[in-house]
């Protein structure tokens, strides 16, 4: 999270870093002298992995968090502004562009960020880099890439491959008894730090008895060094020996040699061993792994099963052979299994991965395979919005926040062919809740305008598609275009007799209303959608929803007794389904009319519910609803120093998820607050109070904010 000597999201080291110490240490000291470096080299190398080792060992130096974004999955240099948000836990809500949101976040945090895998968007991030290093003095940024960016003040690395360097000494020392040889032989001195060391390292967790000859040392020469290349290798020993693989690596390099003249040699190294592996794998391994590299980064085995099988049972790859063929992959190393804590997840390096590609279309078959990738995902995000409204949206939550890569690859992918445009705006509306109440505010709008720029034929995608980018300009504070959006879907709706769109277009007018002033106005709109979703709308989350709104603008309007009513509804309507997203902004309007009546340990108890439950869906707009409400029954009850320190973990917040909130707060609770809490403190207490909260991390701060006996007594600190 934003703040903290260990923020940041860098993945787990799954083997030992071996040979690359030095390499390290001085990607350390550039990284000193310049706020841009790049690693580069061919692919296979171990860029990445370089980069998280520098990652690591800067940790303590950058407060604001050392952050890893993977970019190989996207296809548009629009989408880079969102990945880079979506990696740095920036909520995508409000701002001319998500580039301008993600430049005021990160304008004055000492952060690092790796942005992996760039050479296929080579222009954009150039122009992504120069405009965020620019606007933030203190930000550094490695990259790696297989060729520089070409900005001013680039200081470029070339990454060689591991040297093969101290060959081991022919005698071996013999296991007395058993006649294997030691892992270790005394008579071969210490293992050089390069490519023998690594084949090593990975030899002995793979073969029992492992021993050291001269041989290992040709092989990693022959293989040039390459650290992908040699744990391809490795991985063979389950099955021969050193001296074996070197003879059949040699072969398949004779016939390199004799087949290709151009081309750089490393190259064809990597090419050379990754294609010794695919040969050796059986041939429904060969169609798996093809078939596999049209996943964005990582997938599930359910996904596997459904996108890469044959529908045809009676030949070629059926279903049930999808898990077995898999784990022969992983245990080749073609693919990495990865435990999440929570699922068991699948990917594969992208060097392979694209080796895979290319014989997806050697078979014909990408276009194809495409196709049935996007329908998987089109299929959740249908279930995911059947679903949402109901018992189980924090698992939905985490379920498509894992996704995201993919639904963002189909998404692209859809969007970028004409004849797959109509199925585009289909997908981006279907996952309007994820969006909205997720942190994907700005990138959902992206997707959505792109689609609607795109298409625009009547029926039910195009009117859940207006009203949802209408409730996203809403929310971004873009109020005559959401208004001119929800307009348009009522049009379309009334037309199409579409009662669930008309529901909700009724819905972002009253919310377009609410935010220009309009109160009574807003209430009428609120009403009418009530009604329209009663008589044959969304009975869900649309009626759950406009209860809601009907509530605030009461509340607002001076009319408690009535909100309250409406809340009662809303409370068992929404209890009915399970859902906790609609009925937690429920709770943040009952805590604003307890605070109306003065009763202020009932309102800090409802806002601090309201707030678990949007922190639980990473509704960041919500949690910042309900600090503000907190703080202010801090204030209220006479602790000045928690509503300061509160005021201060809602700046952690918005900073945090690059809030402006776009929601009117004319109640002025975080204003009235803050006034109350100078007065009483004075201003210097209070700024150190309000530092102590900013200074938390997220995490910190929330639970600090949901104690339950904060409002009597403050953490340890």
């Amino acid at each position: 999270m934003p703040a903290g000597a260990h923020a940041g999201n860098l993945p787990a080291e799954l083997t030992s870093f071996v040979g690359r110490q030095r390499e390290a240490a001085e990607v350390v000291r550039v990284l000193e002298e310049s706020r841009l470096v790049t690693l580069t080299g061919v692919g296979g190398v171990g860029k990445t992995r370089l980069a998280l080792r520098v990652a690591r060992r800067l940790r303590s130096r950058f407060p604001d968090g050392v952050w890893f974004v993977e970019l190989s999955s996207l296809r548009e240099p629009a989408s880079l502004a969102h990945a880079v948000s979506s990696a740095l836990r920036v909520a995508q809500q409000v701002g001319p562009s998500q580039m301008a949101v993600l430049v005021e976040f990160l304008a004055e945090r000492h952060s690092l960020i790796v942005l992996d895998t760039c050479e296929h968007l080579v222009d954009g991030c150039a122009a992504m880099v120069d405009t965020l290093l620019r606007a933030a003095p203190h930000l550094r940024i490695v990259v790696t890439s297989r060729s520089v960016l070409g900005l001013p003040g680039e200081s470029c690395f070339q990454v060689e491959p591991l040297p093969v360097e101290g060959r081991p000494r022919p005698a071996a020392e013999r296991v007395p008894g058993d006649g294997r040889a030691a892992a270790r032989p005394a008579s071969m001195g210490p293992v050089p730090e390069g490519a023998v060391a690594l084949f090593a390292d990975r030899a002995a967790s793979l073969a029992p008895g492992f021993v050291l000859t001269p041989e290992v040392a040709l092989l990693c020469q022959r293989l040039d060094g390459i650290p992908l290349a040699i744990e391809l290798a490795v991985v063979r020993l389950r099955t021969l020996t050193v001296e074996e693989i070197l003879r059949r690596i040699d072969e398949r390099f004779d016939l390199l040699e004799r087949d290709s003249r151009t081309g750089l040699p490393r190259h064809q190294t990597l090419r050379t061993a990754i294609g010794w592996s695919h040969e050796l794998c059986e041939p429904l391994e060969r169609l798996l792994w093809a078939r596999l590299s049209v996943f964005a980064v990582d997938f599930d085995l359910e996904a596997a099963q459904a996108i890469c099988a044959d529908p045809d049972t009676g030949t070629g790859l059926h279903r049930e052979y999808v898990e077995d063929l898999l784990i022969a992959l992983v245990e080749k190393s073609v693919v990495l299994r990865v435990d999440t804590g929570t699922a068991i997840r699948f990917r594969m390096l992208n060097t392979v991965k694209e080796y895979g590609a290319e014989w997806l279309r050697a078979l014909g078959e990408h276009g194809h395979a495409r196709r049935r990738h996007r329908d998987y995902y089109l299929g959740l995000a249908r279930r995911f919005d059947h679903e949402w409204f109901g018992p189980d949206q924090v698992a939905w939550y985490v379920r498509m926040n894992r996704e995201l890569p993919n639904l963002r690859s189909a998404l692209d992918f859809c969007l970028a062919d004409p004849a797959e445009q109509a199925v585009g705006l289909d997908l981006a509306g279907r996952l309007a809740y994820f969006w909205m109440a997720c942190g994907f505010v700005a990138e959902g709008r992206h997707y959505l305008q792109r689609a609607l720029s795109l298409v625009h034929v009547p029926g039910a995608s195009l009117s859940r598609a207006l009203w949802a980018c209408a409730w996203l300009a809403d929310f971004q504070g873009d109020l005559d275009e959401a208004n001119d959006l929800a307009t348009e879907c009522l049009s379309q709706s009334f037309s199409q007799s579409d009662g669930a769109a008309a529901g909700w277009g009724t819905v972002c007018c009253a919310n377009t209303g609410l935010h220009w002033g309009y109160v009574p106005e807003a209430l009428a709109l609120y009403e009418r959608a009530r009604d329209t979703h009663e008589e044959g709308g969304d009975r869900g989350a649309g009626l759950a929803y406009a209860l809601t709104g009907m509530a605030y603008a009461l509340a607002r309007l001076g009319r408690p007794e009535q909100a309250l009513a409406c809340l009662r509804q809303q409370s068992s309507l929404c209890g009915s389904w399970g859902d906790i997203w609609v009925h937690s902004f429920g709770e943040w309007v009952r805590s604003l009319i307890e605070m109306g009546r003065g009763d202020f340990l009932s309102a800090d108890r409802f806002a601090r519910a309201s707030l678990r439950a949007k922190y639980l869906l990473h509704d960041s707009v919500g949690m910042a609803m309900g600090l503000a409400s907190l703080a202010g029954t801090a204030a209220a009850l006479g602790d000045m120093e928690r509503a300061a320190r509160l005021l201060g973990v809602g700046d952690v917040v918005e900073r945090g998820f690059g809030l402006t909130l776009g929601l009117p707060q004319a109640d002025g609770i975080r204003e009235q607050a803050e006034c109350q809490a100078k007065e009483a403190l004075g201003d210097r207490a209070f700024e150190t109070a309000f530092a102590r909260g900013r200074d938390l991390d997220v995490d910190s701060a929330l639970a600090y904010a949901l104690a339950d006996d904060a409002v009597t007594s403050h953490p340890e600190d």
